[in-house]
């Protein structure tokens, strides 16, 4: 009788649990109505929850994830049959957005960019829940490498913790986002509609609540116009640094281990986008694409990728050169092996702190933006209140001003603060040693690891070297696959 196969690590099933209902949360309140303020009501409130407008993306995004999942789904029944249970829910998550994908184009006048339903709730639910599915079944495939992933976390999350500019910049940016998701509750939307005014022109703030911050030059609260503009300003900073974090990574770890005359190309591309001013640039591209926030958040991404393919590529070098890499070569292991076994793990988190220093920079970007005139006139950002300030001659006016030049400044200084900490945590070279056994350094690789961490503990009550990911280095001795770095 075959001994019994261990189940999904404790630790990890909470994960599960807690960040399932918790990513539904935050994702029905980015697109939340917004004519629904807390003055409605609570069961007004509540019926937003599954109103046509959450989840009301359009069609072509459902269809592209759909896709990409069906064929890792397909790949993985094919070529790992000991995750068999886990692909199958990646086929099964495949067909919801698939269906979803075909409800919102309208499958009566097809076209990729309908929104067309009031279903999005109903099956945004159902892609989380079927997800979180997948995320079991992953773990209960491989509970070591589960274990072994939240044991990381919870090291990392340790050292994090007690650095105080990691924590300050992280009690600010939550307070921030916090502002951005529960904008339908403080401040009704319809506010900003010019012929919405809650006062008399220009006057400094008072008791009254929508005008905490006073008015501007229209009679509006300005106040309103603050907490709207923090999710703009925030969404275009995250999703403008997704795709330049996406485009530089890609581009610096496939020419730092491929080398040859394809790293030439993709440099001698990365130093023209280097050479050629910033700004002028975004300003031309955004005169003639067009001043929709979505574009400014292509614009964005799509001009602030070179620096991070510089960054990425030279870590790349350093680890295409370590000896588990030569190993892995001279076993027969592919390319593509290589790459997403053992370089990408090992860069990832150099990927990751640089990811949250771009964020400043694309907040700052789309500020700038904005300040010149070239921002969404249709929604509000920290960039569009001082532009308006600006052209109506208000600089006096503190109350306008102030507000949203402390929200930029606070929002960017955090992100740095963030950034900085995890590049100490992440990487041991730059972090002071502490003596204690549970601060020693985390890496991707063991080639890397100054002390090593041994004496994790599984689900099996076996024992293993800790790594990073998939990396390179780790494993127990035993374990004879084409994967010298990695947990079978």
């Amino acid at each position: 009788m075959s001994p019994r196969r261990p189940g999904v690590p404790r630790r990890f099933r909470n994960w599960i649990f807690f960040w399932t209902p918790a990513t539904w949360l935050v994702l029905d309140l980015v697109t939340y109505p917004k004519d629904r303020p807390i003055t409605t009501g609570f069961k007004h409130i509540i019926g937003g929850f599954i109103a046509p407008t959450v989840a009301n993306y359009p069609a072509w995004a459902m269809l592209f994830v759909a896709l990409a999942l069906a064929v890792g789904g397909v790949v993985g029944l094919v070529r790992d049959a000991k995750k068999r249970r886990f692909n199958g829910a990646l086929v099964a998550l495949a067909a919801v957005f698939a269906a979803w994908g075909v409800v919102a184009a309208d499958p009566a006048h097809f076209a990729l960019t309908n929104r067309h339903g009031g279903l999005g709730w109903l099956f945004q639910t159902l892609c989380l829940l079927v997800a979180g599915v997948c995320a079991w079944f992953w773990a209960s495939a491989g509970p070591e490498r589960a274990e072994l992933m939240v044991w990381n976390t919870h090291q990392i999350w340790k050292l994090y913790r007690g650095n105080w500019q990691g924590t300050a910049g992280l009690w600010i940016i939550g307070i921030f986002m916090f502002i951005a998701l529960l904008a339908p509750f403080l401040a009704d939307h319809s506010k900003l509609l010019i012929t919405e005014g809650v006062g008399p022109n220009n006057r400094p703030p008072t008791a009254s609540y929508y005008r905490w911050m006073g008015t501007d030059d229209a009679g509006q609260s300005v106040l309103t116009e603050f907490i709207w503009s923090a999710r703009i300003s925030l969404v275009v900073g995250l999703m403008a640094t997704f795709i330049s974090t996406v485009v530089g990574a890609l581009i610096g770890i496939v020419a730092g281990y491929y080398g040859r005359w394809l790293a030439d190309v993709l440099m001698r591309l990365t130093d023209a986008f280097l050479v050629i001013p910033w700004l002028p640039l975004a300003m031309v591209m955004a005169r003639l694409w067009g001043t929709n926030y979505w574009l400014i958040i292509m614009i964005i991404g799509f001009t602030s990728w070179p620096g991070t393919a510089r960054v990425v590529r030279a870590d790349a070098l350093r680890v295409s050169e370590l000896q588990f890499i030569e190993r892995a070569k001279a076993i027969g292991s592919s390319q593509w092996h290589v790459m997403k076994k053992h370089v990408l793990p090992n860069v990832w988190p150099l990927i990751f702190a640089n990811t949250i220093l771009v964020v400043a920079v694309a907040i700052l970007s789309e500020t700038t933006l904005s300040f010149l005139g070239l921002g969404d006139p249709t929604n509000f950002s920290w960039g569009t209140m001082l532009n308006k300030a600006w052209q109506s001659g208000a600089t006096a006016d503190w109350w306008w001003i102030i507000p949203p030049g402390i929200a930029i400044v606070l929002v960017v200084v955090a992100f740095t603060f963030m950034g900085t900490a995890f590049d100490e945590v992440l990487d041991p070279k730059l972090r002071k040693r502490e003596e204690h056994d549970t601060d020693r350094p985390l890496t991707a690789g063991g080639e890397g690891l100054d002390q090593p961490l041994d004496g994790i503990v599984t689900a099996s009550g076996s024992s293993l070297r800790p790594i990073l990911g998939d990396g390179g280095g780790g494993g127990s001795s035993g374990n004879k696959s084409d994967d010298p770095g990695g947990l079978q």
